[in-house]
């Protein structure tokens, strides 16, 4: 897939591509141990058509989590089976994981060209304890 010249908004990547990737790895797995498609659908708060989707790879197919990531997503797919009101946190949770992982940066240079100073502007945010932090590495500890 050739790089779009037009720019593309960290937020853009997040809502096409980010986000419904997350949802359906979650559906994957709340099917996978056993919940029907139709209480998934409402857990995540899609229709059924949704899910029939992720399951025939007609949606959200175009990011591919690394093995840190997909160990969280079972993580949190066990705790929405008994706690399905907690979505919202386990969202929050793996699309955080995502952009401190280093995965939402190559997703977004795969799409298009970004600024030279792309990473240090998306990743001003706040840490666990609430602090303003500036850079990747200051969330994971790497450089």
């Amino acid at each position: 897939m050739a790089i779009s010249q037009k720019l593309i908004f960290p937020q853009e990547i997040e809502v096409w591509y980010v986000l419904p990737a997350i949802r359906k790895a979650f559906a994957l797995e709340l099917i996978k141990s056993g919940l029907p498609q139709k209480n998934v659908a409402h857990i995540l708060g899609v229709t059924g058509a949704a899910i029939s989707q992720y399951k025939k790879e007609k949606r959200a197919h175009n990011l591919i989590f690394n093995e840190t990531i997909d160990a969280e997503i079972k993580k949190s797919a066990l705790l929405l089976i008994d706690k399905p009101d907690t979505i919202f946190q386990e969202m929050m949770k793996i699309n955080k994981l995502v952009k401190t992982t280093g995965l939402f940066c190559e997703l977004h240079r795969s799409k298009c060209t970004t600024p030279d100073d792309c990473e240090a502007t998306c990743y001003v945010m706040s840490d666990d304890m609430g602090n303003t932090v500036t850079k990747r590495k200051d969330i994971t500890g790497g450089d």
